[in-house]
């Protein structure tokens, strides 16, 4: 049996933070892209949200356990 201790705590927090850091990411350079295009051209930032916003959704369900890769 194992006993958790104390200084554990911060090693698991810096695990869960690094693994979220790479989607923070992609949705923080999604969300410049699509509205640096909206500042161009309103239509293109829609149209760049929408194609950036599939991506991200591709991106997720490959992600999910029990899907196409496994």
């Amino acid at each position: 049996m194992t006993v958790k201790k104390a200084r554990d705590k911060p090693r698991r927090v810096l695990d869960a933070a690094r693994s979220w850091v790479a989607d923070i990411l992609l949705i923080a350079g999604a969300v410049m892209v699509a509205v640096g295009a909206g500042l161009i051209y309103v239509p293109a930032g829609w149209i760049a949200g929408g194609a950036l916003a599939i991506a991200g959704g591709v991106l997720a369900a490959k992600k999910e356990p029990g899907g196409d890769d496994g």
